[in-house]
């Protein structure tokens, strides 16, 4: 049965909806499996080893097992033999309902996974907190990385000092690189100083919670380093702190 149309443990016979009675057999035990306490992989890999299969060609999995202990027809309703007692799929059902769910991120939460260097963990989050709020306490610490100059390579000069020196001179072609050239010289000069002073205000104004602030890391933060010794920040403007640089 590659395409199953009746759920399983059933059968059509004879135009009527009948017990498939290995297959009934394998649901009753599932049900009574999961309400002792075992999980949908380990009924599934149980069912892999003893059988029957739910599809031609298909090995168990957790979805078919959920599957199962989802469906209502089981304790006969929709003109569907009774396989399983009200009870125990009442059972099966609040156990399902209470199962412990992973509580959901918190906008804060969700942020600090984007910029960190691994999966942030209760104590990553922590340390990043206690970071951020130290930074508010020492808004002073904010310093403008040394930058280290090195030359530009750019062809852009010596195309234009050729069109400067060929008569007659093509006005046109001289003024895109000049204005090329101005763009390029721009984009080396960087916006650290103006993100260092940005950032100082920004944590001047900041005031220390418990918990961690998505605004604030979001605005302030561009990497969360970490390594099994320390936790550190990455700021905006390319500075590097931890919580030795804030003692």
């Amino acid at each position: 049965m590659g395409n199953r149309k009746l759920p399983f443990g059933y059968q059509m016979r004879m135009g009527e909806i009948v017990r498939n009675e290995p297959e009934a057999n394998a649901v009753q035990d599932i049900f009574l499996q999961y309400t002792l306490g075992a999980s949908l992989k380990e009924i599934a890999e149980q069912m892999n080893k003893i059988g029957p299969t739910y599809d031609v060609g298909k090995s168990w999995n957790k979805n078919m097992v959920a599957r199962i202990l989802e469906n209502p027809k089981y304790t006969g309703t929709d003109s569907y033999p009774k396989l399983v007692d009200i009870k125990l799929f009442e059972a099966a059902s609040a156990k399902r309902q209470t199962k412990q769910r992973l509580p959901e991120r918190t906008p804060a939460q969700k942020a600090l996974k984007r910029v960190c260097s691994k999966p942030p963990s209760p104590e990553i989050e922590q340390q990043v907190t206690h970071l951020l709020g130290r930074l508010a306490e020492r808004p002073d610490r904010i310093m403008q990385p040394e930058r280290q100059s090195a030359p530009i390579y750019s062809t852009t000069q010596a195309e234009l000092d050729d069109i400067l020196n060929t008569q007659p001179l093509d006005e046109d072609a001289a003024r895109s690189l000049i204005c090329k050239l101005a763009q390029e010289q721009y984009d080396t000069i960087g916006n650290e100083e103006y993100e260092t002073e940005r950032l100082r205000r920004l944590f001047t104004a900041f005031e220390c919670t418990a918990e961690l602030n998505a605004e604030l890391l979001q605005s302030a933060v561009s990497a969360v380093l970490v390594t099994r010794q320390t936790v550190r920040l990455q700021l905006k403007n390319g500075q590097i702190i931890g919580k030795d640089d804030l003692v």
